[in-house]
């Protein structure tokens, strides 16, 4: 199995991605104990997205070799 090697730029926004979905989740609950509910929901659905963009290489490979088995 080949290893892939990840260019600084790749690890750079990872580490982004990862680091923003953190800090949009405390924002996400800190807008839920201030009662804007609805703010709430968007940012932790923000917080959510980003968390996933973290993994978006590993989504990518197992998309890919899905496609291969069929």
């Amino acid at each position: 199995m080949r290893r892939r090697n990840a260019t600084i730029g790749q690890l750079i926004s990872t580490l982004v991605y990862l680091v923003m979905s953190i800090w949009l989740a405390s924002a996400a609950g800190a807008f839920y104990i201030d009662g804007q509910t609805i703010k709430a929901i968007l940012v932790g659905t923000g917080s959510i997205l980003a968390f996933i963009a973290t993994f978006r290489f590993q989504i990518q490979k197992f998309v890919n070799d899905r496609k291969k088995v069929k």
